[in-house]
């Protein structure tokens, strides 16, 4: 089912698909991909919403890290993530010693 032609079933679905992107959820994302799906939502609807998910949830840390940037000299890129820091869980240490183990950085 195109953009234009879909049900609120399929809104509510497609809604649900983005809080399951929010809340990084993947049993509620298959579920309601699924749902999605079975309503007949073209999977080019659904990866919009996704597309759109992820948009929404980068923008905060986007903003901090330019804050941080902000905070240490203007101008400065610190770059996108790619792994977590040895403070975060990047380490080598035993996950009982790693501050991930408490919920820091996922």
């Amino acid at each position: 089912m195109p953009a234009d032609q879909i049900s609120v079933e399929a809104i509510d679905e497609l809604v649900a698909v983005g809080a399951a992107i929010g809340s990084n959820c993947e049993p509620c994302l298959e579920y309601h991909v699924t749902k999605a799906r079975e309503l007949g939502v073209d999977d080019a609807v659904i990866v919009r919403a996704v597309q759109t998910a992820r948009t929404v949830k980068a923008a905060p840390a986007r903003a901090i890290a330019k804050r941080a940037a902000d905070l240490l000299a203007r101008g400065v890129d610190l770059g996108e993530p790619d792994t977590p820091p040895p403070a975060c869980g990047g380490s080598s240490a035993p996950a009982e010693q790693s501050p991930s183990a408490s919920g820091c950085c996922g």
